[in-house]
């Protein structure tokens, strides 16, 4: 299990291509995904890999409400805004309204896999 940083250009091009993935947004400066959730993502990423599922890092800022570029905010917001971290879904290419916020906890991480793997397999 590696969790792969991406760049906004990337995350476009796999929506543009129709693809199925999901994104982890987290900043630098957040406790929430540096200390409390990140311990527990390698369970979380190698049940959506089993299934199929690629899973990828978006760090959005470095410093507080500091995006690191005009792209980086845009796809905040296109993925639901602030809050921190953020575990986004897409499906064929389209974001999935009901992104999950502060999912930090084994268990919390385990339920959403064990939801998105069904909700894809259902498509």
């Amino acid at each position: 299990m590696k969790l792969c940083n991406i760049s906004p250009r990337e995350i476009r091009e796999k929506i543009r291509k129709g693809e199925t993935f999901v994104i982890n947004v987290v900043t630098d400066w957040c406790p929430d995904c540096a200390i409390r959730q990140r311990p527990h993502l390698t369970v979380f990423i190698e049940e959506l890999e089993t299934a199929g599922l690629s899973v990828f890092l978006l760090s959005v800022q470095k410093e507080r409400l500091q995006f690191l570029s005009d792209e980086h905010r845009a796809l905040t917001e296109e993925f639901g805004g602030h809050g921190y971290p953020r575990t986004v879904l897409i499906i064929k290419g389209s974001i999935q309204s009901d992104s999950r916020v502060e999912v930090v906890t084994p268990e919390a991480l385990t339920a959403l896999a064990d939801e998105w793997i069904k909700r894809v397999e259902s498509t």
